[in-house]
Formats: structure tokens, sequence, C-alpha cells
């Protein structure tokens, strides 16, 4: 385990000297959501998903994917470079890798949360809408683990594979989808059978799911025209289903990757 985080560290020191680091993974989020804010403003509160109950988890969401494209570069950078085969003389076994590289991005990605719930709050108050509690705050925080975990060993994979120029391509597409497919700024609640093909994808179940803990409310109201909040129903023990087979699929596919990478490399 030792080796595990001194391997952790040296990457956390190689992220936080890079700048993009701090553009896309602190940066953007933050511009994005004032963004959505004040378009929410110019369209007189009447968009509900540019709400803060609705709007944080789907930037949460989003966010995460930044992370995908950041551990890419890291891994195949590694990979190019004589970096690897340095390591390659250590007794580093495979687990110790991807602990080490999982880490910190792990703790980014935390970081990345409490920005998010900490724009919420600000948001929310200056709006007079409010957010939610601390309990619930870090109950999303919890909820947006296994998406942040899939991001992060996506991002991997695509690293372990491709090389430092590809890598990044591959995983621009997810961050592209990520936005359109998650509903992090679209109204996929309206789309009928958009949305039922959406929750079979791993963008959109936790955005569902985390605004069932914000108390969001749907994007149309009912038939007396009253807000219609989230709530787990039937669609979200699928949400929590779909979900979770992805975490156990990715994190399957991650271990096969990596492993089998490492060992053709060496």
């Amino acid at each position: 385990m030792s080796k595990s985080l001194i391997f952790a560290k040296r990457n956390l020191i190689e992220m936080v000297r890079d700048p993009l680091l701090y553009i896309f993974c602190a940066g953007f989020p933050i511009a994005l959501c004032l963004m959505f804010q004040i378009i929410l403003k110019y369209a007189g509160g009447h968009t509900p998903v540019f709400e803060v109950k609705s709007l944080i988890p789907g930037l949460m969401m989003f966010s995460y994917s930044l992370l995908m494209l950041m551990s890419s570069l890291l891994v195949s950078k590694d990979r190019t470079t004589a970096f690897v085969k340095r390591l390659f003389t250590s007794p580093m076994k495979t687990k110790d890798y991807l602990i080490g590289y999982f880490i910190p991005y792990i703790l980014i990605g935390i970081v990345q949360s409490i920005i998010c719930i900490i724009l919420g709050y600000i948001f929310g108050a200056t709006s007079g809408t409010g957010f939610v509690n601390f309990g619930r705050a870090l109950l999303l925080i919890l909820e947006m683990l296994p998406i942040m975990t899939i991001n992060i060993m996506i991002g991997m994979i695509f690293g372990t594979i491709l090389n430092d120029k590809s890598a990044p391509a591959f995983s621009s597409i997810f961050i592209s989808s990520s936005g359109v497919l998650g509903g992090a700024w679209m109204p996929i609640d309206t789309m009928g059978d958009f949305e039922k093909f959406a929750q079979f994808l791993p963008f959109y179940p936790p955005v569902y799911l985390g605004r069932i803990i914000t108390g969001a409310n749907h994007t149309l109201p009912d038939n007396m025209g009253n807000p219609v909040i989230y709530t787990l129903g039937d669609n979200g023990w699928i949400h929590i289903l779909v979900l979770s087979l992805y975490f156990v699929g990715v994190l399957a596919l991650t271990l096969v990757f990596f492993n089998k990478k490492l060992k053709s490399d060496k």
C-alpha cells in the first residue's frame, strides 16, 4: 500500500502543476453555473432545468467527465515516455499502478463536488430559492461517487490503450455526450422515448437520483399546473440498477485492460 501512496503522491503533484486542472476541473464548472444562472434570470425564472436544485446534480455529473480527460492524459503520457518503463524496475504490481492513478483523481473529484455544492448554496441564497441542508448535500456527494469513479476509470482505459494524442479526442466524445445525454442542462424529462433511452446510459441516472436528493422539480407541471417533484418511484430503482451495472462493468474492464497493457508494455 505504501508503494501505491508514493505513486499517488507523485501523480497528485503532476496534476496540481498542470494549469489545465484549474481551468477544466474548477474554472469551467463555475463559469457554466454562472452562465446558466444568468440565462435563468433573463428567462424570467421559468426554466426549471436551470434552477439550482436541478442544475447542481447535472453540473456535478458533467464536471466529472473532465476528470476523464485529465486521467487519460496523465496515463497516456506516462506510457509514451520512459517513466513507466523505469517503474517496471520497481516491485510495484498492477493494483499499485491502479490505486496510484485513482486516488489523486478521486480527491480532485471530491473537491469538484464541494465547489458545486458551494455554488448551489451561493446561487440558492441569491435567488431566494435555497438549496439543501448539510445532510442532503453530503448524500448528494456520496450518490455521485459511482459516476465520478466511472469517468476516472474510463479515462484510465483510454490512457492505457491510446497514445497521448488520441486519448483526449476519445474523452471529448464522452464529455459532449454527458452534457447532452445526461440532461445536465436539457429537459430530457419532457422528451418521452428519448428519456427512456437516456436512462440506460451512464450519464442520466446519477443526475436523476441527484435531483431526487435535492428535491428538484420536473420541467413540466401536472395537469393542475402544480410542480412535480423528482421521486424514487419505479424509474428511480431502474436508475440505481443501471448505474450499478455500469460501475461494475467499467471496473472490470479497467482491471482487464490495465493489467493486459502493462504486461505487454513491460
